[in-house]
């Protein structure tokens, strides 16, 4: 009876405290059973926005409203290509039972063992009570939190989610309207030149972006290149060449994975002696070389290349701690 107390008190709380704010992160990735036993995954959303929701306990009050404006926002949210799902430690059947008696036109993923929960920031309780805290991220189409709640109000959370998806699905189509529109010819850069100092970090090319932006490790990017080949994103790593004549490309580096980075057709130089940590704005493409390009590239300095592989197409290189 007291645990049950705590749970509704729960329930009815409007806030959570969290760790960390994860808007501009990755998603983390997962495999979960929904009320059905049918497993559900990450990349299964892919092209979609999806509305990742979290609750203490099912069929107690405060849950029993956040789910309910869901569903009376549903539709409105299936108009907006966006899949609602929501998340808490109930068993399969405990699920079922929630979903029957208020008609939820959504899924619900089964997280008994707190995985799920703690790979989002939001595994709570203590003692014997456990429970996810009542937070909400919205992920867009390439898998990236572009909006996280660490804050709901159940009554008005569904609103406040359509307002936030409205605002990232506009500012997405015009991020993807801009890496989608062809290049102008730029002219061939002839001297380094520093674009903008942040912190100690140094800024070649183009002004970095305002907007803010995943990262994205290029060992992870090299296990599913084809995944990351639509839009640009920012790709990390660390330098170990730089083409010895001009500075007009490097090559980035992480773990055993490597790739060659082309600052957009010689738009823009770094200095010949860069190294160490890197961020890189721009396109992953793949590349098929010639013999007389990959010789060209190995008398610059580049090493060994493969014939087929893929190649980062930059429009701005971030050297961190650079004086």
């Amino acid at each position: 009876m007291k645990k049950w107390f705590v749970l509704i008190l729960l329930c009815f709380s409007v806030a959570a405290v969290a760790g960390n704010n994860m808007t501009g992160a990755v998603a983390p990735d997962f495999k979960r059973l929904d009320q059905n036993g049918n497993e559900r995954v990450l990349s299964e959303f892919k092209d979609k926005w999806l509305t990742l929701y979290f609750y203490p306990r099912d069929d107690t009050p405060g849950c029993t409203v956040e789910a309910n404006e869901f569903k009376d926002k549903y539709q409105k949210l299936v108009d907006m290509n966006a899949v609602v799902i929501g998340v808490s430690m109930d068993d399969a059947e405990s699920h079922q039972e929630f979903i029957d008696k208020y008609q939820l036109p959504f899924d619900l993923l089964v997280d008994e063992d707190k995985v799920m929960s703690k790979a989002y920031g939001v595994a709570g309780g203590m003692g014997l009570i456990s429970y996810a805290k009542r937070q909400t991220f919205i992920i867009d189409p390439q898998g990236v939190i572009v909006k996280h709640f660490e804050e709901v109000e159940p009554k008005t959370h569904a609103d406040d989610v359509i307002v936030a998806l409205s605002k990232a699905q506009a500012l997405y189509a015009e991020t993807q309207k801009l890496a989608d529109k062809p290049a102008k010819k730029k002219k061939k850069a002839k001297e380094v030149v520093v674009t903008e100092m942040m912190g100690t970090h140094t800024v070649y090319g183009t002004t970095w972006p305002r907007i803010k932006q995943a990262d994205y490790p290029l060992q992870a990017v090299m296990k599913s290149p084809e995944k990351h080949t639509a839009g640009k994103r920012v790709m990390t790593g660390r330098i170990t060449k730089v083409c010895q004549k001009m500075g007009c490309w490097m090559i980035l580096t992480d773990g055993d994975d490597f790739a060659r980075v082309d600052f957009n057709d010689h738009a823009f130089l770094i200095p010949k002696d860069s190294s160490g940590e890197a961020r890189v704005y721009g396109y992953l493409k793949a590349k098929e070389l010639s013999d007389e390009q990959i010789a060209h590239y190995q008398s610059e300095g580049a090493g060994e290349l493969p014939k087929k592989s893929y190649e980062i197409v930059a429009d701005s290189v971030m050297i961190l701690g650079a004086k």
